[in-house]
């Protein structure tokens, strides 16, 4: 089956989603539409020349309200407001909402009352979805029938939910703390801005190339939404002035001592099995670098491994913040899209 998607929004998170679409064989998601406010011009040329990723692996052009990627025409549309946009007319099932701007349930819901879109998928930790279902975790709890909106959380939500997911069912797990670094943001400004960000912290306005930069409004505590299990958690988060790699590192408590070996073998027996493909273990002592490219949601790190006799544990792993997430973004497409209950949202949408 091949799930007929949308995107709202072609920055890096829907410029990664249309070039790995692009360039999987038998993908299962078809892209019938792009929404933004940027003209199809510079939407092709966007795709073409990535500072991050390099050129396109192929051929992007504009024909008209088109983009032809790979010589497959997309739909291109140039609305503001989620409700504005046509996606029923081009038989868009699931919208990747990538705008950042309309993370809230609410907002994004406008493209299925009237856009004719049957599912959404937030690419943000959203406010008040239906559910926050990350792969590798609680993906399975997905209700065709009740979640219509739903969102992966964040990308250092997730590299922090597989690590603590391993550690959870192998060897108990609480008293968690977590850290993520994160790299460079599209939001963030080359100098120092008060406005333009959506929050009121004005440290989120500094020049993102001259500081680290905390971000206290990305919401750590997600992890324990998929896990529950582990109880009460503390975190933080900081922006840095690299420009692709970021790090996740999470201490807690196990149900019994365990040794650094134990701890790494099972994240190795993870990676080649159950959770293959969204947690990745490279032996090879690794810097932010390493992980470009890379489509997992986590890529452990056994170096950083550290026990104590108590019980005590602290394990690292990268991710590429865009990268990795936007191939769970897919993943959840899939899923809601292959699951679409019997009878459809589209019998009363209608464009604003």
């Amino acid at each position: 089956m091949t799930v007929t998607i949308g995107i709202n929004g072609l920055g890096r998170i829907g410029r990664s989603l249309t070039r790995i679409v692009a360039s999987v064989p038998h993908s299962g998601v078809e892209i019938a539409a792009v929404n933004d406010i940027a003209s199809t011009e510079k939407l092709a040329y966007g795709l073409r020349r990535d500072s991050i990723r390099g050129s396109f692996p192929g051929t992007v052009t504009a024909r008209g309200e088109y983009l032809v990627v790979n010589d497959h025409a997309i739909r291109t549309f140039h609305h503001e407001r989620p409700e504005r946009i046509p996606w029923a007319d081009h038989g868009v099932d699931v919208v990747i909402e990538a705008t950042g701007r309309f993370r809230a349930g609410t907002t994004a819901r406008h493209h299925i009352t009237h856009g004719g879109a049957r599912k959404v998928v937030i690419s943000a930790s959203a406010d008040d979805p239906d559910a926050f279902l990350i792969f590798g975790a609680n993906h399975q709890n997905y209700d065709p029938v009740g979640h219509d909106v739903v969102s992966p959380a964040s990308c250092g939500v997730n590299a922090l939910t597989v690590m603590a997911k391993v550690l959870l069912d192998r060897f108990g797990l609480g008293s968690v703390n977590t850290s993520v670094i994160l790299a460079s943001q599209g939001w963030q400004r080359v100098q120092d801005s008060a406005a333009g960000n959506s929050r009121d912290d004005p440290r989120l306005g500094r020049a993102g190339g001259d500081s680290i930069i905390p971000h206290n409004y990305v919401v750590g505590d997600l992890v324990r939404v998929a896990l529950p299990e582990i109880g009460e958690m503390r975190y933080s988060y900081y922006c840095v002035p690299t420009p692709i790699g970021s790090l996740a590192e999470l201490s807690g408590q196990t149900g019994r001592p365990v040794t650094a070996e134990e701890v790494n073998r099972a994240m190795a027996e993870a990676a080649a099995g159950p959770l293959r493909g969204i947690l990745a273990y490279d032996p090879d002592p690794t810097v932010s670098i390493d992980v470009k490219n890379n489509s997992a949601s986590c890529l452990f790190d056994p170096s950083g491994t550290q026990t104590t006799a108590d019980g005590g544990v602290k394990v690292r792993g990268w991710f590429d913040n865009e990268w990795g997430f936007s191939n769970r973004l897919l993943d959840l497409a899939r899923l809601v899209g292959e699951r679409l209950p019997v009878g459809s949202s589209r019998v009363s949408w209608s464009v604003a």
